[in-house]
């Protein structure tokens, strides 16, 4: 019996062990490389700017009103907003923001993917080099379009932006997430990039060129409409690449309760598109004998940072409970190990975000209640739990 018991261990270990230190290289990897430097891009391009928008009256003009800031000529980016199944005055704050404006009426078919599918059918691609996909709470950087003209001369032909905060310093909620954020953008993409593997689509600060939209159109039958268009991106051999100097920011949420609807869905949807392509997608690559492949399932069949600490945490606790019923050290010993490794993986995220001492303390002491709440998220999710949000969730 004892030996059956600490067999069952086998499995969760590999995996975690596996997780944990995928995530130690790449954050030793960030450190150790560099950027290549680059000349400066010409702003050649012509950019449609695609802004997908539900009832977002709040918050479209101020959108808008960024891209007059861009350090781009204006003849070469136009923004386009998809006023979708509106009931508000997004249309018409757009219009006064002289943006174009699609109107769209499907009560049947709701959603930002369903909504960016029908807009790709309405404009003619073909004058534009590449599109964007923004949301309507983004504020758009300066050197928005000149970071993504970086990567595209470099031969990518998807690009995912710098998604960051605009309102970090909200709520210790909004801390947390920015810090999450710039792990994920630098420790993850930014490293994976510099290294030659593939950025996964975070649906916000996308960029596609119109020859690849026109090999591989935009659709979606998921809620995570962005995994479910990675996957078949990378299952064709494409890599997408990350924009360093390409910065959006983002109106987070200030609070739990007013992002468990939007963070539902995208938990739900992701896991969705995991069941459905994350296996698939590593055995192509096995098959190919593609280490970018291989390595471009890993978002979709590993677990993102909060739910692996999760699951260390909970192994941990079952290590223990184990261990007290039948001698298992080494269990006990590599799991902590394992929660020591993501702890300073932590920190390293602290450094990287330059966060004041007192805000650190703030997220620490906010963390637990945090990773609870992202926990019970992830299992509605992984239970299929659904919602139908689509829109504004109280980040004013």
């Amino acid at each position: 019996m004892k030996s059956i018991i600490l067999l069952l261990w086998i499995p969760p270990l590999v995996y975690l062990t596996f997780s944990v230190f995928y995530y130690a290289f790449l954050a030793i990897a960030y450190f150790v490389t560099k950027d290549k430097e680059k000349a400066a891009a010409p702003g050649t391009r012509r950019y449609l700017l695609l802004i997908p928008a539900h009832n977002e009256e709040a918050l479209i003009g101020r959108a808008l009103a960024s891209l007059t800031r861009v350090d781009y000529d204006r003849d070469r980016f136009e923004a386009c907003v998809i006023a979708d199944n509106c009931t508000d005055g997004t249309a018409g704050i757009a219009a006064q923001h002289n943006a174009r404006v699609l109107e769209r009426h499907d009560a049947s078919r709701k959603g930002k993917g369903f909504a960016i599918e029908w807009a790709m059918k309405q404009v003619d691609l073909g004058a534009f080099d590449a599109v964007v996909i923004a949301d309507a709470d983004n504020l758009i950087d300066p050197g928005f379009f000149r970071g993504l003209d970086e990567v595209l001369d470099g031969g990518r032909r998807a690009v995912q932006c710098n998604n960051c905060l605009a309102n970090s310093r909200d709520t210790v909620f909004t801390g947390v997430i920015h810090l999450s954020r710039t792990i994920n953008n630098e420790l993850y993409h930014h490293v994976k990039h510099r290294i030659g593997l593939s950025s996964y689509l975070m649906g916000n600060g996308m960029c596609f060129t119109t020859r690849l939209l026109k090999e591989h159109p935009w659709m979606t039958g998921t809620m995570a409409e962005d995994y479910e268009y990675y996957a078949k991106l990378v299952a064709s051999g494409e890599i997408v690449g990350f924009a360093a100097n390409s910065r959006l920011y983002h109106q987070e949420s200030r609070g739990l309760r007013h992002a468990s609807g939007q963070r539902l869905r995208w938990s739900a949807g992701r896991f969705e598109v995991a069941k459905r392509y994350g296996l698939r997608l590593f055995m192509l690559g096995l098959k190919e004998r593609s280490y970018r492949i291989v390595d471009a399932s890993f978002p979709l069949i590993l677990p993102n940072l909060s739910l692996m600490v999760n699951m260390t945490a909970a192994a941990l606790a079952a290590g223990l409970v184990t261990h007290y019923f039948i001698p298992a050290p080494f269990v006990v010993l590599w799991l902590a190990l394992l929660m020591a490794m993501e702890v300073a993986y932590f920190v390293s995220g602290v450094y990287l975000t330059g966060m004041p001492v007192w805000r650190f303390l703030h997220a620490i002491g906010f963390a637990p209640l945090f990773l609870v709440w992202k926990g019970c998220i992830d299992l509605l999710g992984i239970s299929g739990k659904r919602t139908k949000q689509w829109g504004r969730s109280g980040r004013l």
